[in-house]
């Protein structure tokens, strides 16, 4: 039983590509034993390391740690074992597997930075393949979950690979029996209380009875599915390179509704942001108007206006800061200088009194600016000024506590300028 399948896998994705080191993730199961046996034997050009997680959640973990422990001892190759309390490491609103994988992997890149590692394989199956595309299918995934478990991405600055998707359960039992391989069983993968227990042991049973090659069909679903979204990422990658400072809402609308979602999804995952299916189809129906803004989770925001659409972290109104001196810097990063100039004919229109202390602020209602045509609003002159509405919170007011001198973007209060032959101040702003 040479498990053949794992040799395609690692060949067909290049999963050992500029690999300067391996870290085995082995958690003393069966998959993740047999991983570790089939590196072994094949005694690849690039170094081997084995990490384990011990995540204090059953009994059996000291006895699983001990399995790992004593194979690689005999196989010779070095072990590094993590343990903690993934309880007690919980965050808020995470559950104890997502808590555990958090933890897991981080420990994972911390070795592979510490030995030089390049890349973390796992030894996921095609049968946790299946159980993945059905577990996403059962919660609405888009075409992106229907990849399912991806044979080779980035993890951090490291590549994780898995080169057993193409192997099954059984055919990895058979070869640990026919190599004498040790390897612990987990008993809280057959309580029915996870979903993904459920599905293995009730619903891919019954669909089997339907399709014998179950397993084979859902993996090359997967791999069609993988195979149609990389070339969509990469056509949706190339539009936003090509667009970085906003995207024209007229060449996006020309595109297929398919594309202009996977572009979305990318502009949003810019600021650490996962579209859900609902939100992108808000996106496209924000795409099909004018002009307007939608918000996702209180803290990012799509805004369309003037045939640009663009993606932004919400503005969170900036405190104000007092201005003692003519160099201050800005809560956003900038620095704020006044330079002193006599107030002439010339340049009386571009001066502030020179005048301390000051207060730099984000608008605030009721904000007023004398124009040629009379007082309008800060809110008025920003929008005849086209200053998009996501912007405007953003833009610092020069401002005694009464009266406002100076708004960025929009310009100086005339009312307020020195008289001729006065000092007044000339305001720059500089960039972070």
């Amino acid at each position: 039983m040479p498990l053949d399948g794992a040799t395609q896998t690692v060949k067909l994705h290049r999963l050992h590509e500029n690999c300067t080191g391996l870290i085995l993730a082995v958690s003393g199961g069966p998959d993740s034993m047999a991983m570790l046996h089939w590196y072994a034997r094949k005694n690849p050009a690039f170094p081997l390391y084995v990490a384990h997680v011990h995540h204090g959640l059953r009994p059996e973990s000291d006895e699983e740690e001990s399995t790992v422990v004593a194979y690689c001892n005999a196989l010779s190759l070095p072990c590094s074992v993590f343990r903690t309390d993934v309880r007690a490491e919980m965050q808020k609103r995470e559950t104890v597997e997502s808590a555990a994988r958090r933890i897991r992997y981080g420990f994972f890149r911390t070795l592979a930075a510490q030995v030089g590692a390049s890349h973390i394989a796992t030894a996921h199956t095609g049968d946790d393949q299946c159980e993945t595309i059905l577990l996403h299918l059962l919660h609405g995934a888009g075409g992106k979950g229907l990849c399912g478990i991806l044979p080779k991405r980035p993890e951090g600055d490291f590549t994780l690979i898995r080169p057993f998707l193409d192997c099954g359960k059984e055919e990895i039992l058979a070869y640990c029996e026919e190599h004498g391989i040790p390897y612990a069983v987990d008993q809280s993968n057959d309580e029915l209380t996870y979903t993904r227990n459920r599905i293995r042991h009730l619903l891919l049973p019954e669909m089997k009875k339907i399709n014998p090659n179950l397993r084979r069909s859902l993996c090359n679903t997967a791999q069609g599915f993988r195979r149609q979204h990389e070339a969509l990422s990469l056509r949706a990658k190339q539009f936003l390179d090509a667009h970085p400072d906003g995207l024209p809402a007229t060449e996006l609308r020309a595109l297929p509704e398919g594309e202009q979602g996977e572009i979305l999804r990318q502009a949003f995952e810019k600021f650490g942001k996962t579209l859900s299916f609902e939100q992108t189809n808000q996106g496209l129906a924000l795409l099909k108007k004018e002009t307007g803004t939608v918000e996702f989770d209180r803290k990012y925001q799509l805004h369309l206006g003037q045939d640009l659409l663009t993606v932004s972290e919400k503005s969170q109104p900036f405190p104000p800061i007092l201005i003692t001196e003519e160099t201050a810097l800005l809560p956003d990063g900038r620095t704020l200088t006044l330079t002193k100039a006599v107030c002439d004919e010339k340049n009386r229109n571009s001066l502030i009194p020179a005048k301390l202390p000051l207060t730099a602020r984000p608008r605030q209602v009721g904000d007023t600016l004398r124009t040629p045509g009379g007082s309008k609003t800060l809110k008025k002159r920003m929008i005849e000024l086209k200053i998009p509405s996501h912007k405007r919170d953003k833009l610092w007011v020069l401002t005694d506590g009464a009266t406002v001198f100076w708004c960025e973007g929009v310009g100086f209060n005339p009312e307020t300028a020195p008289k001729e032959t006065e000092e007044g101040y000339f305001i720059s702003l500089s960039e972070k």
